[in-house]
């Protein structure tokens, strides 16, 4: 859920972001306080990630602020609990490292907030795995019309197939994410890069801007924008083809790895994945009221009684990785603005970290040497 410019009950709610970009003055009313929990358990490394946020109105603006201090943990048919763990600076929580769902076991997620609420989500077996097959990019000069950009984008449609098992209801989600490399690890306005902060100074407070360089090779990953759901009602035991997993518009040069992924899930995610499509392409309006089934399957248990909102589901993973090299790509990118502005200072300036929580040095599995 990539998707930060509508307004924050039908982005950050609907959609399900772990933040907002641009809050807006709200034109309906809600109560704040409210929780927003979503996520996955899933039985392979990696993918098992909840986010825990809470609604706020401040300055007269609705947003979603991380609670800190949560506990979360995941617990199976067996009684079994084990805690995640924070990633830090955001409002996410993760399996250990290595820890996966087992096939054939049913789990729920359980957060204990600071402010005593304790919330538990409905019990979900794991779904059976299906593999995702024929999975490939390709790239389209004019893919789509951008109303905003008045114009044709240029962009990469992610495509998948399936062989969909005859002896039993399928429910599926396709996502994607993408890492590519980043030369500049930090950037100050009218300030300077010292010992991990931007510092402002007499003599920067006319600087536009200064960018410093990663201290090594950096990779950084995001979330894929939008989400595609499919019931095999009418594909029952059938092999399917060109699934589209998402589409990436083409606005920058460079290497880009494609982790395109097939997600098998319940029935209960399936149609709480529908509910969500259906109001984020603006059935209704922003004053139309909320469906129950927006509400999910979290509940507070503790005498607090909070408003849950969102939906923590089992699944089983399948992923493919495809790289491309846009360098390469025969077509014409959105224009793009590369230049670097290095603070002018001798020998040279600072380099900033590659750290962070989307951020890594190590070379991600399927990038080229």
């Amino acid at each position: 859920m990539p998707l930060l410019t509508r307004a924050f009950a039908l982005i950050c709610v609907l959609m399900l972001l772990t933040a907002c970009a641009d809050p807006v003055k709200p034109a309906f009313r809600f109560e704040a306080g409210f929780l927003l929990i979503e996520g996955r358990i899933t039985d392979t490394p990696g993918f098992s990630e909840v986010r825990v946020s809470r609604n706020e109105i401040l300055f007269d603006t609705y947003t979603l602020a991380a609670v800190p201090g949560s506990i979360v943990s995941s617990v199976d048919n067996e009684g079994q609990e084990v805690i995640w763990e924070s990633v830090p600076e955001s409002n996410s929580y993760r399996a250990p490292e290595g820890w996966v769902a087992e096939a054939g076991k049913s789990y729920y997620i359980r957060v204990v907030t600071p402010q005593g609420e304790i919330v538990e989500s409905l019990p979900e077996q794991v779904p059976s795995s299906v593999p995702l097959l024929n999975a490939r990019v390709e790239f389209e000069q004019e893919a789509y019309f951008s109303t905003t950009r008045n114009r044709f984008v240029p962009a990469f449609r992610l495509l998948v197939g399936l062989e969909d098992p005859a002896d039993e209801k399928n429910f599926y989600q396709f996502n994607y994410s993408t890492w590519q490399t980043i030369d500049v690890c930090a950037t100050c306005e009218r300030a300077r890069w010292r010992d991990g902060v931007c510092i402002a100074g007499p003599d920067t407070r006319f600087v536009s801007r200064w960018d410093y360089l990663c201290d090594a090779q950096c990779w950084v990953t995001a979330q894929g924008t939008g989400r595609n759901v499919l019931s095999d009602e009418f594909i029952n035991g059938n092999r399917v083809d060109n699934i589209e997993a998402g589409r990436y518009d083409f606005d920058r040069p460079g290497g880009l790895l494609f982790v395109l992924e097939q997600y098998s899930i319940t029935e209960a995610a399936y149609e709480f994945g529908e509910v969500l499509e259906d109001l984020a392409e603006g059935g209704g309006g922003l004053n139309a009221p909320l469906p129950a089934a927006l509400v999910g399957n979290l509940t507070d248990i503790s005498e607090n009684k909070t408003s849950v909102l969102g939906f923590v589901g089992v699944a089983a993973v399948n992923t493919e990785r495809v790289f491309v090299n846009r360098d390469t790509i025969d077509g014409e990118s959105l224009p793009y603005d590369g230049s670097i502005i290095l603070e002018p200072v001798n020998p040279s300036p600072p380099v900033a970290p590659c750290e962070g929580g989307t951020r890594t040095r190590e070379r991600p599995l399927g990038w080229p040497q």
